[in-house]
């Protein structure tokens, strides 16, 4: 699959495309809430589409925020589709259908699933613009990343379908927590040496030694508890081929150099082969209770 920076800037592929493997795990996550709760339908099927189109759009919008800093470093301005030239014609087409589609999405579930669309657009915009810009005050860079990135699209399935909560609800809540912190301080450690001289964050504040060692931890509480939770029986069966999928990406965050980006393709093709799984899954399921 094509990424971004291998589109042309004038085309608004290089806007959709953009960020696609977090929009995958958008899906994943929701979609496992709804699978383990037999809770797929088409109303909550819908509701997986237009919280992957909230995810697109709090991507997007980042890069917009963004577009003035990146622009002072090489990598990030090719990554970034608005330092490349652009047309914000298709974003501002793109953003308000998106919108538009999330919000039908969230107002099948009544004043409870507004309440939620309106707490990620806060979030959304509090996160990456001005005066606010979280993302650039520490350790609040740290918890709405992690409150929200994954944690949220979890929770967001978990209220809306209105079930009891059960012991592997808590469990992926806080493995979904984990999960994106440390990915939050993967992406600080790669972008370390432009964001101190840009904007400050987390890993700018208290170093980069710290900051790894911080991703350890997290990597390494997460492993435990996901291990613990199979040996308990709290974790079914159903999402052990997905711990399998992310084992590539837990060994290449804790063998490889200090000094190592992360591989970009092996995530896009972890996220590929998980949003297969779960699609499959769902599908599996659409069609035996049809």
């Amino acid at each position: 699959m094509p990424s971004a920076e291998s589109a042309p800037p004038t085309r608004p592929r290089a806007l959709l495309i953009n960020h696609l493997d977090a929009i995958l795990l958008t899906f994943v996550i929701g979609g496992l809430c709804l699978l383990l709760h037999e809770a797929l339908n088409g109303q909550t099927f819908f509701l997986l589409i237009g919280m992957a189109l909230m995810a697109w759009l709090a991507f997007a919008y980042n890069d917009l925020c963004d577009a003035p800093y990146d622009a002072q470093d090489t990598k990030k301005r090719r990554r970034n589709y608005f330092t490349r030239q652009g047309s914000r014609l298709y974003w501002h087409i793109a953003a308000p259908l998106a919108l538009s589609l999330a919000l039908l999405a969230f107002a099948q579930f009544g004043g409870r699933g507004l309440l939620l669309i309106g707490v990620a657009l806060v979030a959304l915009w509090a996160y990456s613009a001005p005066p606010l810009r979280l993302k650039r005050r520490p350790v609040f860079d740290l918890l709405t990343h992690a409150l929200f990135v994954q944690t949220f699209p979890y929770f967001i399935c978990l209220f809306l379908i209105g079930v009891a909560w059960q012991p592997v609800d808590y469990l992926l809540l806080a493995l979904f927590f984990l999960s994106s912190l440390s990915a939050q301080l993967e992406q600080q450690a790669r972008d370390y040496k432009v964001d101190r001289r840009t904007e400050r964050n987390f890993t700018t504040q208290v170093g980069l030694r710290a900051s790894l060692r911080l991703l350890k931890l997290s990597t390494v509480s997460l492993v435990v508890l996901s291990v613990g939770g199979a040996l308990l029986g709290i974790i079914p069966p159903l999402l052990y081929p997905l711990g399998l999928v992310g084992l590539p990406l837990i060994g290449h965050r804790l063998l490889r150099r200090a000094t190592q980006p992360r591989s970009e393709r092996l995530v896009w093709a972890m996220g590929i082969l998980a949003a297969l799984y779960v699609g499959g899954v769902c599908l599996y399921w659409l069609i035996g209770n049809l």
